[in-house]
């Protein structure tokens, strides 16, 4: 004699771009009560066309936080120059961005989104009696020079 298996599936996760939800499935057979977990892979449409711009995968998104990242890291490198002394003068220098950047992403079939951050990165010099009067002066540019970064989406984040 043959006992049928009954199964239900209840879905108790959400599927979001590039996340993945789980499946518990409770099945009965004759009395007996198993219970099964599985990762189900959530799947992002694939492209059919070559698309660019900021939207791709919400890198504008991404780049704003690389912006800010990169802010944070300026003001960390003017608080903490490491300053020399020479001839009752002290200088030192520290690096710093230009706020504005450009920031593009581009997505073919088939391939791996790409994304470009490119910013202006500036080198400073600080001059002064003391420490104190160096920071109080305006800093002098010693050399400019134009970043581009290159970055990949992968397993659903931009990858750096």
């Amino acid at each position: 004699m043959r006992r049928s298996v009954r199964m239900l599936t209840v879905v108790t996760g959400v599927l979001l771009c590039g996340m993945g939800a789980v499946v518990h499935a409770e099945g009965t057979d004759g009395g007996t009560r198993a219970a099964v977990t599985k990762r189900v892979k959530a799947t992002v449409p694939a492209v059919t066309e070559v698309v660019s711009g900021p939207e791709v995968r919400n890198f504008q998104a991404f780049c704003d936080e690389w912006m800010q990242k990169l802010r944070d890291r300026e003001s960390y490198n003017s608080s903490h120059i490491a300053w020399e002394a020479r001839a009752g003068h002290v200088s030192g220098e520290y690096v710093g961005y230009e706020a504005h950047c450009t920031c593009i992403a581009r997505e073919e079939p088939g391939k791996d989104p790409i994304g470009k951050i490119t910013y202006r990165e500036t080198r400073y010099k600080r001059e002064g009696t003391t420490e104190t009067d160096a920071l109080a002066e305006p800093s002098t540019v010693l050399e400019q020079s134009d970043v581009t970064e290159i970055f990949r989406y992968g397993k659903g984040r931009w990858q750096y």
